[in-house]
């Protein structure tokens, strides 16, 4: 990982990544971390994480959250959040959400073809069926 990749997360995690996980926090009434795999990415991506993934996912988050025994589903079923990103040429066949051992992943190719990634009713309906 080189410089331009560095500076790109430092700004992404400095400006956006603590007011989300505060934001997802509250949502979800529990300390929900979330570990963005930056290896995973491409410099032309990094940018979309806060648009494009974490949005999506507060959103998402907020919709499921709206009724107290969803908001409990979610706590008892949800210790953290991992993300991954995976090249756009393949995305809209190799994305995936799963809840594995309390971690929900989320795996698109986060600002690509929007093919790629999850819109916010995709992470909502998921969560929904599998929680």
């Amino acid at each position: 990982m080189g410089l331009q990749e560095k500076k790109a997360i430092k700004m992404v995690e400095d400006q956006y990544l603590v007011n989300y996980q505060k934001e997802i926090n509250e949502i979800v009434g529990k300390e929900l971390p979330i570990t963005i795999h930056w290896d995973t990415f491409e410099l032309e991506f990094i940018k979309f994480v806060p648009s494009v993934c974490l949005q999506r996912l507060t959103d998402s988050l907020k919709e499921v959250c709206k009724e107290d025994f969803a908001k409990e589903a979610v706590q008892e079923g949800i210790d953290g959040v991992e993300v991954f990103c995976i090249p756009d040429e393949n995305a809209a066949d190799n994305k995936e959400l799963k809840i594995d051992g309390k971690i929900f992943k989320l795996t698109a190719c986060w600002g690509g073809h929007h093919s790629g990634y999850y819109p916010d009713i995709a992470i909502k309906n998921f969560l929904e069926e599998n929680l």
